[in-house]
This record gives structure tokens, C-alpha cells and sequence, in this order.
């Protein structure tokens, strides 16, 4: 998952940008208190860096540059390696392969050789090096120092520790045949720079065993560069050595449960979807029994069967089709994108079936929306009185009406307009276009329907401020719901006429009959655009007002 891009920001005691991104809740316990390793590309001037930081409720760390146009691309880069760090996390400790680890460790030979290869200073350097790396792979020297890439080994560090004869000296000291803790001090931040740079996890077994693969592909690269410090560059058969690195194949189980999450925690579903999807996912994941814990494991014909069983419990088509279908297309297309899949399982499967004469959704007639306007008149609770005119005035959805806003009733070109968006206490909207201004209904004016506004404050105008949270339905649904059914009880019952929703069809015959350009009507109801060249066209307000002033409220024969 690549997350939001953070944007570089300033730190009081510091005149260096700063790299800051919140460590998502899911995975906030098990990333607290973990090291970070990121490395800060070299840009113009400013040459490479690798920084550490400990995750907390963030993970935040200096770029190292206090100009801003070098902190966007280390922020960029920083973004990428912190995203993987967090998949690793999320997917949970891996055992790998022996050929794996030694293919692992060739980016620690690597990246010595390509380090020091040019400039490798004296054979003594490399000889201090290795009196190191032997003290801590045969468990002598518990306290040995982390290894440093940022200079070369310093040989008086050795001859201190061991004497002038490092063999000897190294020799002197038992040997506890316990040298995880020593490689641990002197390598473990280069086995996490390796795994972070995979976007792996691992057991603690495995862990110990890409240590000693680490050490010894660190010892490799010092006989290499031992021959540089001499003048000798013929190549090193060693660099052969390591295999081609594949981890994918490692990667452990994702559940479908897991994919679910994953991509809730990414793309922040409303309460409404979650809970939809929720209750699809249910059903699928009775259907594939053990399946649903490892979603390779799920196939084309699994989804085929599962779609088999939800037409032979009698669920309609476009339920299927774009209810159930669609989730698992959604979810196992996103699975594809983020590597956890390779093929989407669902691809090519749906419904075949017709639609049926007498199902087809209707519009309101104008005798009913007359009816409808003039029960509204007679009601003193506020999403009854005037919800139904909103609608039949504005075409608009019920679930963009009822989370307005007083402060979203506004003046704009001499026209009053209603400002469509997702409520500020956490509302949602059907998609992008959705968002747009509408102008008001000359009738709605006339009804009083600014005063209303002006009483009820620049909150919501339907319903009490909803909790925020996304987890939750916000409370306008509930509006939505009350509505429909106060308008079945009065006594508009016909199925094929939804009761918030066929004003929406109403409005648009409406238009058409009145002489209002489809374009428009598009417009105003927040219709996705026919073509490309369509999402280039805009109106202004007094179009719109103008278009909107054709149709009469309450209709007229």
C-alpha cells in the first residue's frame, strides 16, 4: 500500500524539513517501539543518506536538507520505503529458504563493494574489519561495535580490542558458541535496511540465520576490497555466489477478512459500504470454507459457484451483479494492485438474465409529486416539510440532500445555491461528480425555505451532528430512511417507484419535457458525463437557475 503523500514539514529546534506519516491503527501495535531504516536518495548536490527512526503513534525523521524541492523527492522516496515497511508489518512474520537468505544477503556484498570499491583505503582497514565480524560470528566479544557504512573501518578500534595481532587477540577470547547478541550489535541494522528493502517480516529464526548469511557476505566483500586496498581488482568469484533474490513466493496468508481491512484502512469506505460489504463477504466466505483463509487459494470457479448459490436463494440479478460481484471484483482487483494476487478471480463472472418487462424503475408522475409537495406543506418537522421540495426541486440524490449544511446555503451571482458535498462531520457522496452547486428552486424561495436556514444556524439542517467516525452510519441515513417511509405510509406504495429516489426520475423527464438540454440536467443532478469531451463543459449559476425556473413546483398540466 503506497500511502498519502505526507508533505515535507518543519520541526521547532530544527532548520532541516521533516518527514512525517501517521502509522496506520491497524498495525499501530505491532510497529510501536520498531526500528525504521530509510534511505534518503542523493539529490543535486546532497549526497545519499540513511536515517533511523522508532516507530510511535508516528514515524517522523529529518531529510536531511533545508531545501524544499530536494525534501519532495527524499519525502517521495521515504513514502515508498515506510509503505513497504508497513505491508511487511501487516502480513506478519515469514520463514524463508536458505537460497532466499544467502540471495538476501548478496545486497549487503553488494552494497560494501560498491561503497568502499572505489576508495577502499589500506589492507589494515579490512583486517580490522574482519577481527570484528570473527569476534561476533564465534560469540567472543559481546560488546562488538555496529558497523558503520558511512567510513571505513578503523584499525585502531581493532587494536584496541585485540592486541596488534588481531588473530591472536581475537583467538585470546572464549568462545560462548552464543553469537546471536554480537551479530545482532554489529549487523542487525543492516539485515533491517535488507527486509525493509523487500518489504519483509520474519520469525526470529529466520532472523538469526539471515544474520549469520548477513556476516558472512560481509566478510565476502572484505576479502574483495582487501585486494582493492592492494591494487588487485580482477574480479571476485565470490560475487557469484548469491542467487537471484525471489521472496515472493513467501509471502503468508491473506485472509479474506485481512483483504477486507487492507483496503478499508486505504481507501476509507463510508459506514454504509463497509456494512454492505461486510454482509457480501459473509456470504462468500460461507461458501469457500477454509478458502476465505488464504485468498490464493480462491478460483475462478469458486466465485462461479458462489454466484450459482446466490441465484438459487433467489437474489436478483443486479443484486448479484452489483452488489455481491462487484465487492469481490473491487477487493481482488485491489489485492492484484498491491501484489497479493496475481490474477483477479472474478474477473468475467456475472448474471446473465434479462431484464424483465415491469421492473424497470419509474418516475413519480407530476400528479403524485403535486400530491407529495402539498403533504409536505402541512408538516412542521423539518426533513418532511421541506426534504420533499429540495428534491423535486434539484433532481438531486436524498443522501446529498439530507446532509446540507446551513453554512452551504449561500448568495453566488445574485442566485441562492445549495453547495453539494459530503457533510463536514464525516458524510459521503456517491462519487467525485457528485460534488456541485445547484441553485435553489425560485418556489423554494417563495415557501420560506431561506428563513428555515437562518433558524437553524450554519450546521446540519436534517439531523444532529454525526459522531465523525467512519465506523459508524452517519446519522443523516437515518433521515433518508424516515423519509421513505413516511412517504410509503401516506400512500405511495407502488414498488417500481422508489420513494426518495423517483423524484430524482421525475426531475429529469421534467427537464427534457421543459425544453432543458440533457447536458444541463446532467449537471445539475450530478450525472457522470456521456463523454470525455462533456467533463470539459461547465455552466455557470445563472444558467443553471435559469434551466432549474423552467419546471414548474408544484407541476402543472
Amino acid at each position: 500500500m503506497v500511502l498519502r503523500m505526507p508533505r515535507p514539514t518543519t520541526r521547532e529546534n530544527s532548520s532541516f524539513l521533516q518527514f512525517r506519516c501517521r502509522v496506520p491503527a491497524d498495525i499501530a501495535e505491532v510497529a510501536r517501539g520498531k526500528l525504521v531504516l530509510v534511505e534518503l536518495p542523493a539529490v543535486s548536490s546532497e549526497a545519499p543518506v540513511t536515517v533511523s527512526a522508532t516507530a510511535g503513534a508516528f514515524i517522523k525523521f529529518s531529510l536531511r536538507t533545508r531545501d524544499p524541492n530536494v525534501a519532495k523527492v527524499r519525502s517521495a522516496a521515504a513514502n515508498t520505503q515506510v509503505s513497504q515497511q508497513f505491508s511487511a508489518w501487516r502480513s506478519g512474520p515469514a520463514s524463508l529458504s536458505q537460497r532466499q537468505l544467502v540471495g538476501l544477503s548478496g545486497e549487503v556484498y553488494r552494497l560494501l563493494v560498491e561503497k568502499f570499491g572505489e576508495n577502499p583505503g589500506d589492507p589494515e582497514n579490512w583486517a580490522a574489519f574482519k577481527a570484528f565480524n570473527r569476534a561476533a560470528k564465534e560469540g567472543r566479544l559481546l560488546n562488538v561495535p555496529l558497523f558503520d557504512t558511512s567510513r571505513l573501518p578503523v584499525p585502531r578500534d581493532a587494536y584496541g580490542a585485540f592486541g596488534k595481532d588481531l588473530t591472536a587477540g581475537v583467538n585470546a577470547l572464549p568462545a560462548t558458541g552464543e553469537p546471536i547478541e554480537a551479530l545482532e550489535r554489529r549487523f542487525g541494522w543492516l539485515t533491517n535496511w535488507v527486509l525493509q528493502k523487500h518489504g519483509l517480516a520474519i520469525d526470529p529464526e529466520t532472523r538469526a540465520r539471515l544474520l549469520a548469511q548477513v556476516e558472512q557476505a560481509a566478510t565476502d566483500a572484505r576479502w574483495a576490497l582487501k585486494r582493492n586496498a592492494s591494487g588487485d581488482y580482477s574480479p571476485d568469484p565470490k560475487a557469484s555466489r548469491f542467487p537471484p533474490i525471489a521472496v515472493g513466493s513467501v509471502s503468508p496468508a491473506v485472509s479474506l477478512d485481512g483483504l477486507f481491512e487492507r483496503w478499508a484502512t486505504e481507501t476509507q469506505p463510508s459506514a454504509s459500504t463497509r456494512t454492505t460489504w461486510t454482509s457480501n463477504l459473509r456470504f462468500l466466505k460461507e461458501h469457500l470454507g477454509s478458502k476465505a483463509d488464504d485468498i490464493r487459494r480462491i478460483t475462478s470457479d469458486d466465485i462461479v459457484a458462489w454466484k450459482d448459490a446466490a441465484v438459487a436463494r433467489g437474489r436478483k440479478a443486479k443484486t448479484i451483479n452489483d452488489s455481491y460481484l462487484g465487492a469481490a471484483k473491487a477487493l481482488f482487483n485491489y489485492a492484484v494492485s498491491n501484489k497479493l494476487l496475481t490474477d483477479n478471480p472474478a474477473d468475467g463472472v456475472r448474471v446473465v438474465a434479462r431484464s424483465r418487462a415491469g421492473t424497470t424503475k419509474q418516475p413519480y408522475s407530476d400528479e403524485e409529486v403535486a400530491r407529495l409537495l402539498a403533504l409536505a406543506d402541512k408538516e412542521t418537522d423539518p426533513a418532511r416539510r421541506w426534504l420533499p421540495w429540495l428534491l423535486a426541486g434539484t433532481g438531486a440524490r436524498v443522501g446529498e440532500i439530507v446532509q446540507l449544511w446551513g453554512s452551504r446555503i449561500k448568495e453566488v451571482e445574485g442566485q441562492w445555491v445549495m453547495v453539494i458535498a459530503p457533510a463536514e462531520d464525516g458524510g459521503s457522496l456517491k462519487n467525485e461528480g457528485s460534488e456541485r452547486t445547484v441553485p435553489l428552486h425560485p418556489a423554494l424561495v417563495e415557501a420560506g425555505f431561506l428563513d428555515f436556514v437562518r433558524e437553524r444556524g450554519q450546521g446540519p439542517l436534517f439531523y444532529r451532528r454525526s459522531s465523525g467516525k467512519a465506523s459508524k452510519r452517519h446519522a443523516s441515513k437515518g433521515v433518508s430512511n424516515r423519509l421513505s417511509s413516511w412517504i410509503r405510509g401516506a400512500g405511495f406504495k407502488d414498488p417500481r417507484k422508489a420513494p426518495a429516489h423517483a423524484f430524482r426520475h421525475w426531475f429529469k423527464s421534467s427537464a427534457s419535457r421543459r425544453g432543458v438540454a440533457d447536458s444541463m440536467a446532467d449537471a445539475l443532478q450530478g450525472h457522470a458525463a456521456a463523454s470525455v469531451a462533456a467533463r470539459y463543459r461547465h455552466f455557470d449559476v445563472k444558467d443553471m437557475a435559469a434551466a432549474i425556473a423552467k419546471i414548474p413546483l408544484p407541476p402543472k398540466d
